[in-house]
């Protein structure tokens, strides 16, 4: 019995399936049954009771699952209280950042703590709000940006600003002008191209339109948001986003943007924690400096977020 056994283990408890379990730990499925076994094994007791739809926790499997936890969260204290004692904050920081806003603030942060904490690693890794949880979720963050809160009871969202979507189109694809602020309801007059419903902000755009009663004219759907620029730039149609996601094409000229009012769609932006996990000295360094820049970008782009009206302090209750 090791830590990587007991983490594992931990692993098949929580997702309740081994095949499951093996696609978030990064492990084979049947090298991780193999360790189960080896486990079961070793202590002479049946852990789990495996069936067609995956495996339940017996008595000793739970009672071992509650040591393994407190085990593993001890070693994470010991681990994070000794590099703490160092001068200087030091260590990796894993912080994930949307599409949208993040965009924003990436390389500042870097540079920042490159230049102010050169002894901490980050590192930064970009998806969707919904797989940043998941990252959050296994380990594989410290910290991320996000738009959709979690139902995990193990992870913390505090809302930290609003940010406001624009209609967003490529200059040279359209021939004629597009008004800088259009109101919702004329979105009508535009072929949009937005991802499809899996995604929070087509959710968000869907609601906004169905509050005021008027029908979009979708004309593509995408699984993945980061196709959007290029079909916008054949001139296949507008969409509706974040500047965040395409702020350098906007400063280069490429991509035009219109003020969408009456009303403005807009979503909450949450600085998200996995809270089961100690936090140390390195990750709370970059915690501040990410809330530092999120409101730094609110007074440079006020038209973009809004900071108005948040205390950093207010938790976002979940579970």
């Amino acid at each position: 019995m090791d830590i990587k056994s007991l983490r594992l283990f931990l692993g098949i408890i929580k997702h309740r399936s081994i095949t499951k379990a093996s696609r978030h730990l990064y492990i084979a499925q049947p090298a991780l049954g193999l360790y189960l076994r080896r486990l079961e094994d070793e202590l002479g007791v049946e852990l789990v009771t495996r069936h067609a739809r995956g495996v339940t926790p017996t008595a000793a499997g739970l009672k071992l699952a509650e040591h393994a936890e407190r085990l593993l969260n001890q070693m994470y204290y010991i681990k994070n209280e000794l590099q703490n004692l160092r001068d200087t904050p030091s260590g990796p920081a894993l912080v994930g950042l949307t599409h949208g806003t993040g965009q924003l603030m990436a390389a500042s942060l870097v540079k920042r703590i490159a230049i102010e904490h050169p002894d901490i690693g980050i590192c930064l890794r970009d998806s969707i709000s919904e797989s940043l949880a998941k990252m959050l979720n296994d380990g594989r963050l410290d910290l991320a940006l996000s738009y959709v809160p979690s139902d995990d009871q193990d992870l913390r969202f505090k809302a930290i600003a609003t940010e406001s979507l624009y209609l967003v189109y490529w200059k040279n694809a359209v021939l004629e002008a597009v008004p800088d602020v259009i109101e919702f309801k004329d979105l009508v007059n535009y072929p949009l191209i937005l991802p499809t419903v899996k995604f929070e902000y087509r959710r968000l755009v869907d609601k906004f339109a169905a509050e005021i009663g008027v029908d979009l004219d979708i004309v593509h759907e995408v699984e993945s948001v980061q196709p959007i620029r290029y079909l916008i730039r054949e001139g296949l149609g507008f969409s509706v986003g974040s500047i965040g996601a395409v702020k350098w094409e906007v400063e280069e000229g490429y991509v035009g943007i219109s003020k969408i009012v009456n009303p403005t769609p807009y979503r909450t932006l949450y600085l998200a924690e996995n809270m089961s996990r100690p936090t140390s000295r390195a990750v709370e360094v970059v915690r501040d400096q990410l809330l530092t820049l999120v409101t730094e970008v609110a007074h440079e782009f006020p038209e973009i977020l809004s900071v108005d009206g948040f205390d950093l302090g207010d938790e976002v209750e979940q579970g």
